[in-house]
């Protein structure tokens, strides 16, 4: 194909901690990059995942949940957000379609107007959730988010069930360039297998816990010892109180052993290699007001 037929660029996906961000891009990638809970704010930094075809490359950046932020932690994840409208070709805000937009919603309109607009970066509406949206509500909410943003361009989908994801593409890839791709056509993330295996780990410990603890966890890495066959992975899960610690380790370590063993199953998927998964609790109080432990976090692979 002639490449100046071949489509490629940037699509930000933008939304409130919730929406489906996560899931729909990994429907979309065809391969899970990005972690996914029922826990508000799962993804807390930014994450690439790439789909190509013989016709396009789309490189989507999954961004933290926009939310009013209480912690250093929040401030850092919803700076990540803004920052990834930079160099984008395209803007998808990810909405819960299935209720009326509120006033974080209105927030984040005018924080897209402002940064997308000075460099005339296109917005497509994806109203997700679309399954829980009653018929009586559907014109009403459709109305409301696409005045709010200012777009006429929306599709509904079901992220979970990859209802309309296949339309949502086409609208996607129409607005992008005609330009070489980015990555080799095996890429499908930048992240590295050292961050992947930490948010897998963390991603049990959200859907197995509650109250909390999910926003009070994070896992560093500590050991990689890799050879053909086999991963000596090391982890350290990051807590903020005793109780929380002892909560995670579980009577006679049984608790901390099930997340071992589910995180274990994917890694091993995602590196398809043994993987040896040795998981250790620490309690550091007031991590999430910790620049120097956010820093780490961020820059740990």
């Amino acid at each position: 194909m002639p490449e100046a037929a071949f489509k490629a660029g940037y699509v930000a996906l933008v939304g409130k901690p919730n929406v489906g961000k996560s899931t729909l891009l990994n429907f979309m990638v065809g391969q899970k990059v990005s972690i996914v809970s029922n826990k508000p704010q799962t993804t807390r930094r930014r994450v690439l995942g790439i789909t190509t075809t013989e016709s396009y490359q789309i490189a989507f950046i999954d961004t933290p949940g926009i939310h009013e932020a209480h912690t250093q932690l929040g401030r850092t994840m919803i700076d990540q957000a803004k920052s990834a409208l930079g160099d984008t070709n395209l803007v998808v805000y990810v909405a819960d379609g299935s209720h009326h937009p509120g006033d974080m919603d209105k927030q984040i309109a005018r924080m897209l107007r402002g940064a997308a607009g000075e460099v005339g970066v296109p917005l497509i509406l994806c109203m997700n959730k679309m399954d829980l949206l009653k018929a009586e509500n559907v014109q009403r909410n459709v109305d409301a988010y696409c005045e709010m943003f200012g777009t006429t361009e929306y599709m509904m989908t079901t992220a979970t069930r990859g209802q309309n994801v296949d339309r949502l593409m086409e609208m996607i890839v129409e607005k992008l360039p005609s330009q070489a791709a980015m990555y080799g056509e095996d890429e499908f993330t930048d992240q590295s297998s050292r961050f992947m295996a930490s948010e897998f780990v963390r991603e049990k410990i959200l859907i197995a816990t509650r109250e909390e603890i999910p926003h009070s966890v994070a896992v560093m890495v500590d050991q990689w010892d890799e050879d053909e066959k086999f991963v000596h992975i090391g982890a350290t899960i990051i807590v903020e109180k005793s109780s929380q610690k002892g909560i995670l380790i579980g009577k006679g370590g049984q608790f901390l052993k099930e997340i071992g063993t589910k995180a274990r199953t994917e890694i091993e998927a995602l590196l398809a290699k043994k993987i040896y998964l040795e998981l250790h609790v620490k309690v550091s109080e007031g991590w999430r007001m910790n620049p120097r432990i956010i820093h780490e976090l961020e820059y740990s692979e």
